[in-house]
């Protein structure tokens, strides 16, 4: 039953449980887009239409022509909305929906009658078996149409073509066995990248005298095929005396069928229980399928005493190294060589002072808890810095078993020549809010004699709402080595040295907690001994709260020990921030450390997405230092740059950075303010610059071409992409702004928009008289399709005008006229549509002339000429 309501300015049409509303838009136009089931005329009047059915049970919309003729609409408009929107026949990309999951991308073929042929590829996609039975077994380009529907009857197929989407619903039988299929993610494909990370610093003192400091750290690889490669090292310069460090080089794929990681080359050993050691061979461990980039739970804290340079190491090697500025900073993410190695933090102010402290392997190791599988490496040690003679040959090999739900068992060997270890770790969760890690290991070094034992214990729990408790322990014995620790030279003579630069034992402990009303708090406390004597400690902590008007918070930091060139005790930091507008926020503080108490205070403002900048001064209360500040940081797009400018009594100082990356591909290079990952991809709005395109990382602005880079796609997870259609031109339209993909690891990914450039056009249309058009007749195209109908006052809106401007109107007593119009060449693509003047000619008097003028053609001399043959004149 179909049922109307009638109300200015728009229709409402019910059709059992559907309900469709027609806007009336522009002088009441059709609304292609909303006919379904019923056709609905958006003008001053309305009609309802009877419902039948086609061929093959096709829904059909019945037209009442002499309620069209009594409205003044041409009857023949009735067969252009006979038939529901369709996929034409071919093959596209569209969005597969299967039971309500949204599964990403895929390829789709559809018929002549644009129905869906259930291709190998597209069964892969949505994880469903793959009938015998075929119903086209198609050409050899093309893939063959399984009969899914003859084996799954009860299969219901949604196709969307306004929303290019495939919905499915299929019965549980229809899907394949649980596990990770290769067809569910989309593989393969070829790019290269170059990720760059430039720090330069630069101190000019007032008596002449200059230091300067620039890291240049690149990271160059290549997706093929899911395989991946990649190669990082950081070249450092300090006052001309240069430093290269290469860190890795390796080619890497995950192996779906056994879900693991297969690596070779330059690598970090991964195992559960053993510290990682830098080596030149292969391995295979299991967590390649289901890690996440940046989860490896390592975070530095600490506070900067003024602009600082911290730098981050790992196994010896120098793995990050960034500025910050003064005030407390937090670094995560970080591009760890391995997870089971302590992190030697050096935070190096602009006066040269330098604050050193240990973030122990033990204290973030929980949050990247062992995942079930074997773990094996082997190759040879690479030397490190101070390393002497040959390298020994390493095989290590792990293995991880659950434990019920909540608990992992880790054990594993290691031998090296003359050196031998064992281990063994577990991982438990006994209760929903306590979490346990225990390692234990033991090593022989028969060429010194040496033999000993580590263990270490964390626990991470919730004592209450909002309050979190996290400890570690670890200790070693005198005689413990790991393999990075094997000397091949006189172990005798260096022994004293040696023991003085390892710890005896570490302890972490962190509380935080949250209250609406008190705020929030949060303290660390570390301690490290070593066999020398010497212990090093270090206390943090932090309270913030926010008030209506302004943000409170304080910081306490305090290294002591033998902890280098700096230790002044306990630092502490009071900060006010006041909000003065959206994007602008005023700011004070005062810190005292040691003897010295310094105020300062700065402005800061965000002026868009691609801009922001500080200004700032701090003066001495109790001593005459004083010093003023500017900081840029901007993302102009496609890279991220910032520049800071200092002054003091003594020195002025500059600093700058410059980071992202670039992504060769087929068609070109595109280039992103972002680190390009693991997977990657590009996203194309063909021929569209500046359009803002939302993904996983953050937003991208495609170039010049229409192109932005993608640069990191979670492996294995649906990824969200979105254009944001207030970045358009007003002339260009785009069929689906949202696109969801799966993408494996390793693979690269060629993402296109479709965009339509349309012209829209306004006319003005008069008749030969002058007068205008009739309201309610039909515009048709040259081939004569239906295209629009004439509003009132005889204007006429194309929705797009493109190539097409031969246009006729259907008049009464079926004449026919001409609209003659002209359009100019430059035309503002950021206006919605141009205007312009017609005039209707009638097509039936130029025939009739031109019939007049055309000579007659002479009789047949011989009645028996052939007619289709020509006649002699």
């Amino acid at each position: 039953m179909m049922t109307v309501m009638q109300a200015e300015p728009c229709l409402v049409v019910r059709n059992g449980g559907r309900r469709f509303v027609c806007g009336r838009g522009a002088g009441g136009l059709w609304s292609r887009k909303l006919i379904l089931s019923a056709a609905i005329w958006c003008g001053t009047g309305g009609y309802v239409l009877a419902q039948g059915l086609g061929k093959a049970g096709e829904t059909l919309a019945q037209f009442d022509t002499s309620i069209l003729s009594s409205r003044g609409i041409d009857p023949g408009v009735s067969d252009y909305f006979r038939h529901a929107p369709r996929f034409h026949e071919g093959t596209r990309v569209v969005s597969l929906r299967v039971n309500g999951n949204q599964l990403g991308l895929t390829e789709a073929r559809f018929d002549r009658e644009g129905e869906l042929c259930f291709t190998q590829v597209l069964l892969d996609k949505a994880g469903l078996r793959v009938p015998a039975a075929t119903v086209d077994q198609g050409e050899w380009s093309e893939p063959a149409c399984h009969d899914f529907l003859a084996q799954y009857p009860n299969t219901v197929v949604s196709l969307r073509p306004n929303r290019e989407e495939v919905a499915l619903v299929v019965p549980s039988e229809a899907f394949r066995e649980l596990g990770l299929d290769e067809g569910m993610f989309s593989r393969g494909g070829l790019a290269g990248l170059l990720n760059y990370d430039v720090l330069g610093l630069e101190s000019q003192s007032r008596s002449g005298g200059a230091s300067r400091y620039l890291s240049v750290a690149t990271e160059a690889g290549v997706n093929l095929g899911d395989w991946i490669v990649r190669s990082r090292q950081l070249n450092t310069s300090i006052n001309g005396v240069q430093r290269s460090e290469h860190l890795y080089a390796y080619a890497q794929r995950d192996l779906l069928p056994w879900q693991s990681t297969f690596q070779l080359g330059q690598l970090s050993s991964n195992s559960p229980v053993f510290g990682g050691v830098q080596f030149s061979g292969l391995q295979f461990f299991p967590d390649g399928v289901k890690r996440n980039a940046g989860a490896s739970g390592a975070v530095v804290e600490g506070l900067a005493l003024s602009q600082s340079r911290v730098e981050v190491r790992q196994s010896g090697a120098l793995i990050y190294t960034t500025l910050v500025p003064e005030g407390p900073f937090t670094l995560s993410n970080l591009p760890l060589l391995n997870g089971t190695s302590d992190l030697e933090v050096s935070v190096i102010e602009e006066n040269g002072a330098e604050q050193r402290f240990v973030v122990p392997a033990a204290s973030f190791r929980g949050a990247a808890p062992a995942q079930s599988g074997y773990y094996v490496s082997l190759g040879q040690v690479r030397a490190s810095e101070g390393s002497e003679g040959d390298q020994p040959l390493l095989a290590m090999g792990s293995a991880s078993w659950g434990l019920g739900r909540s608990s992992a068992l880790s054990t594993g060997l290691v031998g090296a020549q003359t050196y031998q270890a064992a281990g063994l770790g577990l991982d438990t969760r006994p209760m929903e809010n306590l979490t346990l890690g225990a390692r234990g290991n033991v090593s022989r070094d028969k060429a010194s004699g040496e033999s000993g034992a580590r263990s270490s214990l964390s626990l991470g729990t919730s004592l209450a709402d909002n309050l979190d408790l996290t400890l570690s322990a670890t200790r070693q014995t005198p005689g413990y080595r790991e393999v990075s620790q094997i000397h091949y030279v006189d172990r005798h003579t260096d022994r004293d040295d040696f023991l003085a630069s390892r710890f005896k034992d570490q302890y972490t402990a962190g509380l935080s907690w949250f209250d609406p009303a008190l705020g929030g708090f949060s303290v660390g406390y570390s301690r490290s001994s070593q066999f020398d004597d010497q212990a090093y400690a270090r206390l943090h902590g932090s309270w913030s709260k926010s008030f209506k008007h302004a943000s409170v918070s304080a910081y306490i930091d305090s290294a002591v020990g033998a902890s280098g060139s700096y230790d002044e005790g306990v630092s502490v930091r009071l900060q006010v921030s006041v909000p003065l507008g959206k994007d602008r926020r005023a700011r004070s503080s005062i810190r005292h450390q040691g003897s010295r108490s310094t105020m300062t205070a700065a402005y800061s403002e965000r002026v868009n997405e691609y801009l922001n900048y500080e200004v700032g001064a701090e003066q001495g209360l109790n001593h005459p230092q004083s010093l003023t500040r500017g900081t840029v940081n901007a993302t102009p797009r496609y890279t991220q740059v910032g520049l800071t400018a200092s002054q003091d009594r003594f020195s002025t100082n500059y600093s700058g950075y410059l980071k992202g990356g670039v992504v060769a591909h087929g068609q070109g290079m595109t280039f992103s303010p972002y680190r390009v990952q693991e997977t990657f991809g590009v996203v194309s709005l063909a021929g569209v610059p500046g359009a803002r395109i939302s993904t996983p990382q953050g937003p991208v602005w495609t170039d010049a071409k229409g192109r932005a880079v993608i640069a990191s796609l979670p492996a294995y997870n649906n990824s969200r992409l979105e254009v944001d259609t207030r970045s358009l031109p007003k002339r260009v339209d785009i069929q689906n702004g949202t696109k969801v993909l799966s993408a494996g690891r390793g693979s690269f990914n060629a993402v296109d928009f479709s965009v339509v450039n349309v012209r829209r056009l306004l006319l003005h249309a008069r008749d030969e008289g002058g007068q205008a058009l009739p309201h309610g007749v039909s515009v048709l195209a040259d081939n004569d399709d239906f295209l629009t109908s004439v509003a009132g006052d005889g204007m006429i809106f194309i929705g797009d005008i493109g190539g097409q401007q031969a246009l006729k109107v259907a008049l009464s007593d079926s004449r026919t006229c001409q609209l003659q119009f002209e359009l100019t060449e430059d035309n503002d693509e950021d206006l919605p549509y141009e205007s312009a003047s017609a005039v209707c000619r009638d097509l039936q008097s130029n025939e009739a002339l031109a019939t007049a003028e055309e000579p007659e053609l002479p009789e047949l001399l011989d009645g028996d000429t052939d007619a289709g043959e020509p006649s002699e004149s």
